[in-house]
């Protein structure tokens, strides 16, 4: 095996067999990153023994830091810190890579011009399907054919990618960016996303795109990369609370962005189609409604930070 100078960045929170599973599928390959930094979360050692376990047997470079209290977003910055290499992948604790998918993107950021490779996930791709999600304002008609951030603040890729196009976030599932512009621009995960951070990885790398875009660096997206999603069920927080979430969150981003007032009408829209949805397919359609009053309620505190 050889090894690439790259270190891997994995919040993980009482999914030990995830994580296991998802550690093995980054060093089974010829091409193995230097540095896997595990920021656990979980309430038992479960997580810590599987490691020391697998670190012994494989003999494999896994640092291991615990963090107390569960968020995504003050993991990540935890691992950051960690991190020597100038590559930096942020992964989730529930996905498998293929074959050259590191050495691809070790590869591709040689270009000093990429500022960061987004990965694609083989489970979500889906071929010649009719779109309601334009009319509901979940895709963006203009920028259909990139990754692109919606008015009501959501981030989408087109259904299909051939080659490289170009993108303005990244899924936080697999995302590869630069340390050193980390540290030159400033860039942190923001910690006011704190928990279950729904759309924290939007925030980061749009964030990210919009500094890197106004240095003429790009953003990419590519079938090169490739992981498979695979949305663990071993652990997942409470339908309710990812539900407010989900509507919190967005109406903050807006806020911080400067996405205006026609974002959060766009936001409102978005929501009610949802809402329908949920309806119609008898999926809890009260609790997001009662998200929705609950968050506009509380608009000014959200836009503070303060949820």
């Amino acid at each position: 095996m050889n090894t690439l100078p790259i270190s891997i960045v994995i919040p993980t929170v009482n999914r030990p067999n995830s994580l296991l599973n998802t550690i093995e599928s980054y060093i089974k390959y010829h091409y193995i990153p230097d540095q896997i930094i595990v920021v656990d979360q979980s309430l038992d050692c479960s997580t810590k023994n599987n490691l020391l376990v697998l670190k012994n047997c494989k003999n494999t470079n896994i640092e291991y830091i615990y963090q107390e209290k569960p968020s995504s977003t003050v993991a990540r910055n935890m691992g950051i810190q960690r991190a020597y290499n100038e590559i930096i992948i942020f992964s989730d604790d529930d996905i498998n890579i293929y074959n050259n998918t590191l050495l691809n993107i070790y590869h591709m950021m040689q270009n000093k011009n990429i500022a960061m490779i987004a990965a694609l996930d083989t489970n979500s791709i889906r071929k010649n399907k009719i779109e309601l999600g334009y009319l509901a304002g979940l895709k963006s008609i203009k920028n259909r054919k990139i990754g692109h951030v919606t008015l009501s603040l959501l981030g989408r890729y087109p259904n299909v990618v051939v080659g490289e196009i170009s993108t303005q976030w990244a899924m936080g599932y697999c995302f590869a960016v630069r340390r050193s512009l980390l540290n030159c621009w400033g860039i942190k995960w923001d910690e006011n996303l704190n928990g279950y951070a729904y759309a924290e990885d939007l925030d980061f790398s749009y964030g990210y795109y919009k500094v890197a875009n106004s240095n003429n660096m790009r953003c990419i997206l590519t079938d090169k990369v490739k992981v498979k999603h695979l949305v663990s069920h071993e652990y997942r927080i409470p339908n309710k609370e990812a539900t407010y979430k989900y509507i919190a969150n967005r109406l903050y981003l807006s806020h911080k962005h400067h996405m205006g007032i026609k974002s959060f009408w766009a936001m409102l829209w978005t929501n009610l189609f949802m809402i329908i949805l949920r309806a119609i397919k008898n999926r809890n359609a009260f609790d997001m409604i009662e998200a929705q009053i609950l968050a506009l309620r509380n608009k000014n505190k959200i836009y503070s930070g303060r949820f």
